[in-house]
């Protein structure tokens, strides 16, 4: 049987060893805190924000990583007029909007602004045969559902939910894409005729035209931003405006949680 009194000599043992823990724990610490910091690769756009100005779990509203390539959405949007769903080309029938391949951009710029720097970073992804590693801004935690079909062929234009993109030099989170912002668009209706005129449209007779002027007094995000400003300044209670041909959804759980 052991004596009881080298029981109580291990506890001197025991305490030693604690607080050489505790220094060495110490110690590192410092050594982290008093490192220089990385630097950071990513750029905060001072975005506006609309009512919904939490994020929750889904990615921070503003956030603008810098790319590897610089893609200018202003030149390829405004100027050379094309359509999202030339580069987001499964928009309208997936869940998610889908990003072009490199031989996709490699279509055009075999032959356009080839001595341009980042077309030749796209050129060297191109003759190494990798994909361009985009940086995802967007995201929403794994439990919400956003199927972009539906929202797409709903008649939801991409400005409403991603600002008016077609002007921002280096693209960023426009909404918050929290719970309250999505349910507040089901509840309350989508003015189709405000997604138009943030995607540059205006209303001539019965049909929508590409406006001809600049969209450049609108901040990024346009009008969407503007009505969000006003909604957040105005009181809770107030009854919002129902404008003609507002198209509204589900809201139940089922809808984004399945």
């Amino acid at each position: 049987m052991t004596p009881s009194w080298r029981k109580w000599a291990v506890v001197p043992g025991l305490m030693a060893a604690v607080v050489v823990a505790t220094a060495l724990t110490a110690s590192r610490a410092h050594a982290q805190t008093s490192a220089p910091a990385a630097a950071d690769t990513t750029t905060k756009v001072n975005a506006p924000r609309g009512p919904w100005g939490y994020s929750g779990a889904s990615s921070v509203q503003g956030y603008s990583p810098v790319q590897p390539i610089k893609f200018p959405h202003p030149v390829h949007v405004q100027q050379a007029k094309m359509n999202c769903q030339y580069c987001h080309f499964s928009a309208n029938k997936s869940p998610d909007p889908g990003l072009p391949a490199v031989g996709t951009c490699m279509g055009c710029h075999q032959i356009v602004k080839t001595t341009s720097p980042e077309i030749q970073k796209l050129t060297k992804y191109w003759t190494d045969k990798k994909p361009v590693p985009w940086v995802r801004i967007h995201r929403v935690p794994k439990y919400v559902h956003f199927p972009h079909m539906r929202h797409v062929n709903a008649g939801v234009t991409c400005q409403n939910c991603h600002g008016q993109v077609q002007k921002m030099p280096q693209v960023f989170q426009y909404a918050s894409l929290n719970m309250g912002w999505c349910v507040s668009c089901h509840v309350n209706g989508y003015d189709p005729a405000k997604g138009q005129e943030a995607s540059g449209y205006t209303k001539s007779g019965n049909s929508w035209v590409l406006a001809s002027t600049s969209l450049s007094s609108q901040p990024a995000g346009g009008l969407l931003v503007a009505d969000a400003k006003a909604q957040a300044a105005s009181p809770a209670s107030a009854p919002l405006a129902a404008p003609i041909g507002l198209k509204k959804a589900r809201y139940d759980c089922a809808s984004c949680h399945y």
